[in-house]
């Protein structure tokens, strides 16, 4: 059997969710806010006992042909609403302009830009980046 082509539509990553109000560090947010995302695999619940409580971690099935999610806003038991932002772990070869995973910024078929002229996409996206290195 010959596979000449393979397309792929999803890719699992695990996602740091910060910013999440306090009440929100459990199972429940964790599966609403990652089948926001894509297909819910797992919600890390030893992150809600551990140093990690800082943030939630899910692993969730990406889909390839939309672009990242930054975060979001969620609305805690209080009825408060906040801002979250989502941190991809071993993100790699995805585009600063459309937010697209497989190709890079200078390969980009749909080059967007910010009002500003910054790029939309940062390196703060991925998981233990705290700033733009390039």
């Amino acid at each position: 059997m010959l596979f000449r082509s393979v397309t792929f539509s999803k890719q699992p990553f695990w996602i740091q969710v910060w910013s999440l109000p306090f009440d929100l560090i459990n199972e429940e947010a964790g599966s609403d806010i990652g089948r926001s995302i894509g297909e819910l695999v797992e919600v890390d619940y030893e992150a809600f006992n551990s140093d990690r409580s800082k943030f939630l971690q899910i692993r969730v099935e990406v889909p390839l042909d939309k672009p990242l999610r930054w975060g979001g806003p969620v609305i805690s038991l209080k009825g408060e609403t906040s801002r979250v932002a989502f941190r991809y772990e071993h993100l790699v070869g995805w585009c600063f302009n459309c937010g697209r995973i497989g190709h890079d910024k200078k390969e980009c078929p749909l080059p967007i830009k910010a009002d500003n002229g910054d790029r939309p996409y940062r390196e703060w996206l991925k998981a233990g980046i705290s700033g733009e290195t390039g």
